[in-house]
């Protein structure tokens, strides 16, 4: 019997850089199969998934990235790799022989369990002598290459350095890198020519091609230094200092700025708050002096006397702390009272101004189909013209369109209104239609479907309710935002244009400004001025109500006439508001505050 070889050089260099989990780098413990044939420790998996989507019964492996779908137990129940666990076991005990004692390699061609003396490369078997001798009586294998034992362990010392160094791909752990990707700069393995890195959308070549073709770059590159004076290291050294030295300024100036930022936003929060508090003190002083009249008149009694008193002095107690008003100083009642508003401004640190009076001004045209309009919360303005959706953005003091979509799922609409979802709300007659940002149809209902009725008018209200408007049945239907009739309201005249505010219908007809509320009372009924073309209300629930040429401004409450804004265009015929205060009309244009004033949005037909 020939005296057996150690096995440990062959188990350190060959066998034992595949028994280490990728992920502790340790030898593998509990090894678990992922459906990509990666394995990895059961504790490793376990801490794995908690880095992870916890809430999904989905597990991606780190190295190919490829999911693994987990049984009902999680991480535990995947299938275990017991070749692994064999192989470690086996390590395991040949580590724990007594020191001085080695393990020998055994023939694999008989069963007398005699020591091997070598080895074939070509079959990849260890024999016996007796078994290497009838090896190679066979004629078909007296070609094979045979070394013995302590030849592979010489071959093995000599050439250790470049057998431990052999490069693994990353994605196949038991692949060597034997290819590069010339398309993507990237060293492969055969199996990523079949997965990540097919041809022929990728350009292959072997190490000795690739390596070329990087000499002969390189050697156009190094031609550039041999006409050059410069030290590269130098350069890239010095690049390197001013590339941190420039991060470190460009810091350090944003942190100025923001703080100077931040500065503007507090004073312009505190003058708000100062113009808030000495408008809304001479409101309330006019207010109280109107409740304190209202009980004068008639007998009056200690009682009364006493009552008027007790509410003067918590008037003056709430108001104590509020600007004081001088009375040769005191602005005169008017609308304006009322308003307050921020007017942004392009520059690199100042944030805006307020303003505290309305001025509308013209700022820009652009040009769009359209037949409805109305906007999103970013402010962003959607025009609809048939089954083409116009969706328009402000850059500087311009608005552009950014996106032109054609929907599948309007015809013709008439009205179109956005709800506090951003969700579209299209009347495309006979149906109420609801798409989501992308455009998509979430769900559709059918008003008026019982009794015949014809949908002309619909808007949208801060709750997302919806109200359509029929013009035959003088009346307006209110719906839940899923189409579900809440309630039928009594409206007689109502036509094409309608609004909803503050929990109210409003409508126009007959040179009438007609308010609704949501239990069909009518609350208020204002004269209204010429022929309308439509009406809005802001975010206040101010109203506006669009003539040829001019648009008339309204209170909230009363709809009381506060002021005309001249647009110097007769053909119009649509307008909305959007929530940052823009009004919106076609022809389409648009009014913006160059000079500090309120933004008007005017847009011509393309």
């Amino acid at each position: 019997m020939a005296e057996g070889v150690s096995t440990d050089p062959l188990l350190s260099k060959v066998i034992l850089g595949h028994l280490e989990c990728s992920i502790c780098c340790t030898r593998y413990n509990q090894p678990k199969n992922l459906d990509c044939s990666h394995s990895y420790c059961l504790k490793c998996l376990q801490e794995l998934k908690k880095t992870q989507n916890p809430d999904t019964n989905k597990l991606k492996c780190p190295l190919c990235q490829k999911e693994t779908i987990l049984p009902l137990d999680g991480v535990t129940g995947l299938q275990s790799n017991y070749l692994l666990i064999a192989l470690v076991e086996e390590v395991n005990k040949q580590e724990q022989l007594p020191q001085g004692e080695e393990s020998k390699v055994m023939c694999q061609a008989c069963d007398e369990e005699n020591a091997a003396t070598s080895r074939c490369l070509n079959c990849e078997q260890y024999f016996c002598l007796e078994c290497q001798k009838a090896h190679q009586r066979f004629s078909a294998m007296k070609n094979h290459k045979i070394k013995t034992l302590a030849e592979l362990q010489e071959v093995d010392e000599t050439q250790t350095e470049s057998k431990m160094n052999i490069s693994r791909c990353d994605i196949h752990p038991i692949q060597e890198l034997c290819l590069y990707c010339m398309t993507c700069e990237q060293l492969i393995c055969k199996v990523c020519t079949v997965q990540q890195h097919k041809q022929p959308m990728h350009n292959l070549a072997d190490l000795l091609t690739a390596f070329e073709i990087c000499q002969t770059e390189a050697s156009k590159d190094v031609s550039q230094l041999q006409v050059s004076k410069f030290n590269i290291a130098a350069m890239r050294k010095r690049l390197s200092c001013l590339f941190q030295e420039t991060n470190n300024h460009i810091s350090y100036h944003t942190e100025q700025k923001l703080e100077k930022i931040r500065r503007e936003e507090i004073r312009l929060k505190q003058s708000a708050k100062l113009m808030y508090r000495k408008k809304d003190k001479k409101l309330a002083k006019l207010q109280f002096a109107e409740n304190t009249l209202s009980h004068t008149h008639g007998t009056m009694t200690n009682t009364n006397r006493l009552e008027i008193l007790k509410n003067r002095q918590e008037f003056i107690k709430k108001h104590e702390h509020d600007v004081i008003v001088h009375e040769d100083k005191e602005e005169e009642l008017t609308y304006d009272l009322s308003f307050i508003a921020f007017c942004e401004v392009e520059n690199a640190v100042e944030l805006g101004t307020l303003l505290n009076k309305e001025n509308w001004e013209l700022m820009s045209k652009v040009e769009v189909s359209a037949s409805c309009l109305s906007s999103y919360s970013t402010g962003d303005i959607v025009a609809v013209n048939s089954s083409q959706i116009n969706i328009l953005r402000q850059f500087g003091k311009d608005f552009k369109t950014i996106s032109q979509i054609k929907c599948k799922d309007i015809s013709y609409p008439t009205a179109i209104a956005v709800n506090n979802e951003d969700h579209l709300i299209v009347l495309d007659n006979p149906n109420v239609k609801t798409l989501n940002k992308e455009f998509q149809l979430l769900h559709q209902f059918t008003p008026g479907k019982e009794s015949g009725s014809k949908p002309t008018c619909l808007a949208v209200d801060e709750n997302n309710l919806i109200a359509v408007g029929y013009k035959d049945k003088g009346e307006v239907s209110l719906h839940n935002p899923d189409g579900s009739l809440i309630r039928t309201l009594s409206a007689p005249g109502i036509f094409k244009y309608m609004s909803t505010s503050n929990q109210r219908i409003i409508y126009t007809c007959n040179k009438k400004l007609i308010f609704v509320d949501y239990q069909g009372n009518k609350k208020v009924e204002t004269i209204i001025n010429e022929c309308d073309k439509g009406l809005c209300c802001d975010t206040g629930g101010d109203i506006y109500v669009l003539y040829p040429n001019r648009i008339q401004h309204l209170s909230a409450d009363q709809g009381t006439h506060v002021e005309w804004i001249d647009i110097n265009q007769p053909h119009v015929d649509t307008i909305t508001c959007t929530q940052q205060g823009k009004l919106v009309t076609k022809i389409i244009k648009l009014f913006f505050g160059g000079g500090g004033g309120l933004p008007f949005l005017f847009i011509t037909e393309s």
